[in-house]
């Protein structure tokens, strides 16, 4: 079975790129443990001072796998609940790195897709890219963390107006938001990111350890709890008539 991700570690800068071009990047259980596996190696390499996520293809990530959410409206509610959980956690591992990571949102980031990219500490998206959470959409409670993770970043009432109006912003809007740190052009999107990952690799490795460890505080505070409720709300919407009416209008088109 071939890897939908590629990791390269060059010098003191790990890359990560999603590498399921043909399927937009969504997120698969596959995919979320060789995710998961690649962070643990990563945060057990001690020469590894920054961490890179890129994408090949024209999306970042489209989010949820559609073939998996079919398949979860058949489980019942609480085998959705302990899966979710686990996809969740994760596709979150980022969180736990001791050093700064970056995001390179070369294309669209929709859902899940774009609550990957939450979960590191600095985001550089391409000018035309479109980001946006789209759960409510498909009837589906937001999940991974996007009800903990994006009022932090953009506060309270401009992350509601995303996830309730599901709209799409354009990596040039999110950067006015606050979503991404900057929007440049496509071509330019992971070279910016390589170029600032190459850059904090040659700062004191222990002071920045533990600045890093610091800022993740507040994102790590009152997580659990956050995936604990979104993964009970989704078994709930997996469950209801709403999610298969919206689902199989999304196959229809």
């Amino acid at each position: 079975m071939s890897s939908a991700l590629r990791v390269t570690i060059e010098e003191d800068v790990a890359i990560l790129v999603l590498d399921a071009p043909e399927k937009r990047n969504s997120l698969t259980e596959a995919l979320m443990h060789e995710y998961a596996d690649a962070i643990e190696t990563i945060r057990r390499d001690d020469k590894v001072r920054a961490v890179v996520l890129a994408s090949n293809g024209p999306a970042f990530s489209a989010g949820g796998d559609m073939g998996m959410l079919e398949e979860q409206l058949t489980w019942d509610s609480e085998k959705n609940r302990r899966q979710m959980g686990r996809f969740y956690r994760g596709f979150l591992a980022a969180l736990a790195l001791d050093v700064p990571t970056i995001a390179a949102i070369e294309g669209d980031a929709i859902g899940a897709g774009l609550t990957l990219a939450l979960s590191y500490d600095i985001r550089i998206a391409s000018e035309s890219a479109r980001l946006g959470f789209t759960f409510l959409n498909f009837g589906l409670h937001p999940g991974m963390g996007t009800t903990h993770l994006l009022p932090l970043l953009i506060g309270d009432a401009r992350a509601a107006e995303m996830i309730f109006t599901g709209k799409l912003v354009s990596g040039t809007e999110a950067a006015a938001l606050g979503l991404v740190n900057r929007a440049v052009p496509t071509m330019a999107v992971r070279d910016n990111a390589l170029a600032m990952a190459r850059f904090i690799a040659t700062k004191p490795p222990a002071a920045m350890r533990l600045a890093k460890r610091a800022l993740v505080r507040r994102k790590l505070d009152g997580l659990e709890s956050a995936l604990d409720y979104e993964a009970m709300a989704q078994a709930n919407g997996f469950a209801s008539e709403e999610m298969r009416v919206m689902i199989e209008a999304w196959r229809k088109r």
